[in-house]
């Protein structure tokens, strides 16, 4: 695979999802939890769980009119995004630092920065 971009790996497994968004802030919004669901993959399969919570704590904080409802709607979603990443990028274990989604003449951008895990 070499010198594939993070962007295009995040877009392949992630773009039906990113659709979902009806507006450029939205996508970016999708963006940030596709982005969040790779690192929450990238971490060490025991400790994936307690990321996916703190992930949810912050979602309920972040958005204290969602019900139950909504809130495991988006566990869902991450949920599955985190099993699509594994499934075709379990060798890339490289963690997102930034994202960013930008409209250029009525196509979306995404700009993604990611490090090399540490050894």
């Amino acid at each position: 695979m070499g010198t594939r971009k993070i962007s295009e790996m995040v877009l392949d497994f992630a773009a039906e999802f990113l659709r979902l968004g009806e507006t450029p802030d939205k996508r970016r919004d999708l963006l940030r939890s596709a982005c969040t669901a790779w690192n929450i993959a990238c971490a060490p399969e025991e400790g994936r769980a307690e990321f996916l919570d703190q992930f949810m704590a912050s979602y309920r904080k972040c958005n204290p009119g969602a019900d139950a409802e909504e809130c495991q709607s988006v566990r869902q979603d991450m949920e599955l995004l985190i099993q699509q990443k594994i499934k075709k990028y379990p060798e890339v274990l490289k963690q997102i630092v930034s994202c960013d989604l930008t409209v250029v003449d009525g196509k979306d951008h995404i700009f993604v920065a990611s490090l090399r895990p540490s050894r």
